[in-house]
């Protein structure tokens, strides 16, 4: 129920919303990739086989899982998890609230709800017992916002250089973590002011490794044939027997897009 929701980030929510394959389709090009594993990388692509690394970050699933290790007891990413859906950021991180008063004429000044995040940790600077009153599920989701803000923030700053509005989140850091999704789903679309909007794929923990099978199988696109090269040689006679194999993963390969759905704020 509402009235049990962490008081710090009740300020925001969305929702997920399935998206069809005639919508992907259309004006599919240029979007920004974000792989969201141990670390970060960012790609922009701008067609099948035309993609570049563009940006990244050290800042990512490992990271978080590392520090949950020594603040927490968990014992796997999705015990941490779990852990984190319980916690309350507020008591851990300062808020802007913390800063101007909750009702002060400041905050209309400066465009900022008071619930938001204006230091990550930084309530407990101030405390002479910084772990006093504050649990393992407050430490765990305010560490969960503060990775997830930064990949948010590194995103958005990229596809605004790069002049992508759409923004494909993929990695097993998202898997089951509807937290960072929603986060991420606000965070593009507060910070773009509605241009740019975060997506994300239905199996969003594979997508790294289908892509390398694919491309390892040299699975036809829209383009063609994807030819491989041995020793200077064309070797793609040696796959004529399995094209017709490939050309039934070429099929499947073109209805991926229905496994596509978009979060966005709401």
């Amino acid at each position: 129920s509402e009235s049990n929701r962490p008081r710090g980030d009740q300020w925001w929510t969305s929702k997920k919303v399935q998206r069809d394959n005639n919508c992907l389709a259309s004006n599919l090009y240029p979007y920004l990739l974000v792989s969201i594993g141990t670390g970060v990388s960012i790609l922009r692509v701008d067609g099948p086989r035309k993609h570049e690394r563009i940006s990244g970050s050290t800042i990512g699933g490992g990271t978080y899982w590392g520090l949950c290790r020594l603040l927490t007891g968990s014992d796997s990413f999705s015990d941490v998890l779990d852990l984190a859906m319980k916690g309350d950021p507020s008591k851990v991180d300062m808020m802007v609230g913390d800063i101007y008063g909750k009702n002060s004429n400041a905050l209309e000044k400066i465009g900022l709800p008071s619930d938001i995040v204006a230091s990550s940790f930084g309530k407990l600077v101030a405390k002479p017992n910084p772990s006093e009153g504050v649990k393992e599920e407050d430490l765990a989701r305010a560490l969960l916002l503060m990775v997830t803000n930064n990949i948010g923030q590194v995103a958005h700053l990229n596809a605004k250089l790069y002049k992508t509005q759409k923004i494909y989140f993929v990695g097993t850091f998202l898997q089951h973590n509807v937290i960072s999704q929603q986060r991420l789903a606000y965070s593009i679309d507060y910070w773009s002011q509605g241009k740019m909007e975060a997506q994300f794929l239905k199996h969003e923990g594979y997508f790294g490794a289908l892509g390398a099978f694919l491309l390892n199988q040299g699975i036809e696109h829209d383009g063609g044939i994807q030819h491989h090269k041995s020793n200077g040689k064309d070797v793609d006679s040696k796959h004529r027997k399995k094209r017709q194999t490939r050309g039934k993963l070429h099929r499947r390969t073109k209805s991926l897009g229905s496994i596509l759905s978009t979060s966005s704020a709401s």
